[in-house]
């Protein structure tokens, strides 16, 4: 089992009730997007909209909502996303982040 269901439901409750919340990319989702010939840069803000669990496979996943107008919606793991550091969760998030790919790697 990758993610403790109890605990991980608990965060996407939390993240629910305190939407919207402002992400940074990571480094691979820019690159991801490069491809695809969307340009978004590591400092660029971005706004979840909404949130969910995808069981063990997928993990929690975040809809996002991009400073500028894109034709596609995107649904992007919380693992490749950083919450600004003055929201509330950034903590609780940083804690399912890492506990999530270390679990990941083990399997």
């Amino acid at each position: 089992m990758i993610d403790d269901e109890q605990e991980t439901m608990g965060l996407v409750k939390k993240m629910k009730d305190c939407l919207p919340i402002f992400a940074y990319p990571s480094k691979e989702f820019v690159s991801l997007l490069k491809k695809r010939n969307i340009k978004l840069k590591v400092d660029q803000l971005l706004e979840i909209i909404d949130t969910d669990y995808f069981g063990d496979e997928g993990g929690v996943v975040c809809s996002l909502k991009f400073p500028f107008a894109t034709e596609e919606n995107f649904v992007v793991s919380l693992t490749h996303l950083r919450l600004v550091p003055n929201h509330p969760l950034p903590t609780d998030v940083r804690k399912y982040q890492v506990r999530r790919v270390r679990n990941l790697a083990q399997q």
